[in-house]
């Protein structure tokens, strides 16, 4: 054998490595059917490996949080001059049981595991609590989900749901764009119905173009409480033309409770 040919097969198996590390900037051109429309497999909780976590271990704490959690954090409120919207910064903790979660994680089952990047190891695990019935899901190609039309809203409500919108950059790691959405949406109605039931004042200066302290005359801290049950996650989007990640959360308003809605 040459020395050509092995500089040759070389750079082959470089290519494939730098194809496969590619994964982690672009991200998937197919989905299974679970991932992109949850609310058609309930019985499925989706966990990601993420931030040292596996998936089995993501899937237990979500379904916790997701089942029965308070959330406690701080909301500020701020306009500034020569802008019409309202700035939002929130920090919100989570409290429920870690007994609860070592005991869901011992139970649960995977289903299918969806692979993102297979040199990082990163992947998408779909499990159940219930026997396993469900058969491999159909796998999705993203160019044929149509873009639905609530991600051009942050939140918004019917007669039985409060629904919020979250949104990510599909640049990065992909499971960390897709955790931080779902995150988001879980925050964006937590977020909007603080805003609701509370009357803002805001005095800003005129002609002001720097966000800057100086620029504001008042800034509103609300101190936030909720004890929420039954979160889901109802549909994902992926935006791969604007680089965007989508996810959308649904929870009964007779599941959502704080004393500011009284």
């Amino acid at each position: 054998m040459t020395e050509r040919s092995l500089n040759w097969k070389t750079t082959l198996t470089l290519l494939f490595f730098l194809m496969i590390l590619s994964r982690d900037v672009i991200p998937a051109n197919n989905y299974p059917e679970w991932f992109i429309y949850p609310q058609e497999y309930p019985e499925l909780i989706i966990g990601y490996s993420y931030g040292g976590l596996s998936a089995k271990e993501d899937a237990a704490y979500m379904y916790c949080i997701y089942k029965d959690c308070i959330a406690e954090g701080r909301l500020e409120i701020f306009d500034v001059s020569g802008s019409n919207d309202l700035l939002k910064n929130s920090n919100y903790y989570y409290y429920f049981s870690d007994d609860s979660v070592s005991s869901i994680e011992k139970q649960l089952k995977l289903v299918e595991k969806f692979d993102i990047n297979i040199l990082t190891g990163d992947y998408i695990g779909a499990f159940t609590l219930d026997t396993i019935t469900t058969q491999k899901a159909p796998r999705i190609q993203v160019k044929a989900i149509k873009k639905p039309e609530w991600i051009a809203k942050t939140f918004y409500q019917d007669d039985q749901y409060y629904y919020g919108v979250g949104m990510y950059t599909a640049q990065g790691r992909e499971n960390d764009g897709w955790k931080t959405a779902e995150e988001q949406a879980v925050f964006s109605i937590l977020n909007n119905l603080a805003v609701e039931v509370h009357k803002i004042n805001l005095l800003a200066e005129e002609n002001t173009d720097i966000l800057s302290l100086e620029s504001m005359e008042e800034i509103t801290f609300i101190r936030i409480y909720y004890n929420m049950q039954n979160i889901n996650i109802i549909q994902r989007y992926p935006d791969l033309k604007n680089k965007l990640y989508y996810a959308l959360a649904r929870i009964s308003k007779s599941d959502l409770y704080s004393p500011m809605l009284k």
